[in-house]
């Protein structure tokens, strides 16, 4: 029943951190197409032809509601509503204030590439430091299972009580509640959002 639900999520979650990984390169490629003298739709018609399966779609997608009439701000929410992600939607902000106020748009785009790259390798260094604590957090949590199975083979007549009164089944019970609220205390710990 619930295999649908999360393989939805699993497969949403694998887009929007393809569609996030081929936004730098395609924010300096439309940098560069503002600096040849294209338009924004240009540029965004231009970039989608070149890029990969996500970001090409929603691109081609934008470039497709423009042509129909849509107007340009209208059309860059929609996209950002689609695809869901936290820096599309930066890129949307400030392509709108851009556009109202007047700037220069590859220069933005540039900075926010570059913002972009950034805030991804600062969450590599932290993914790659707190690794360590994760698989700490893995091998304390199967640590006494593995005792209790070694336990088990060597002196089964000490294992055995737990299995066949109240109070073993209590003990058992306590100690998977503890062992999850030890994984859980842990994950916190060391899951760390930038």
């Amino acid at each position: 029943f619930f295999i649908p639900t999360i393989m939805v999520k699993y497969f949403r979650h694998r887009r929007i951190k393809r569609f996030n990984s081929q936004l730098v390169d395609s924010l300096t490629a439309m940098s560069n197409a503002f600096k040849a003298g294209l338009t924004f739709p240009q540029a965004m018609e231009h970039v989608a032809q070149d890029a990969g399966t996500p970001l090409s779609q929603e691109f081609k997608l934008f470039v497709r509601e423009i042509k129909l009439g849509v107007s340009m701000d209208e059309a860059l929410n929609n996209m950002a509503a689609r695809v869901g992600c936290e820096d599309l939607d930066l890129v949307v902000t400030a392509t709108t204030i851009s556009r109202q106020l007047g700037g220069n748009m590859a220069e933005m785009f540039d900075t926010i590439a570059a913002t972009i790259r950034e805030r991804f390798r600062l969450e590599g260094k932290i993914k790659a430091l707190t690794s360590q604590g994760k698989m700490q957090g893995w091998i304390v949590a199967a640590l006494p299972l593995a005792l209790g199975l070694v336990i088990n083979y060597m002196r089964p007549d000490l294992m055995q009580p737990m299995f066949e009164g109240v109070y073993g089944y209590v003990l058992v019970g306590i100690i998977i509640v503890m062992e999850l609220l030890g994984l859980w205390i842990i994950r916190k710990i060391v899951n760390i959002n930038v």
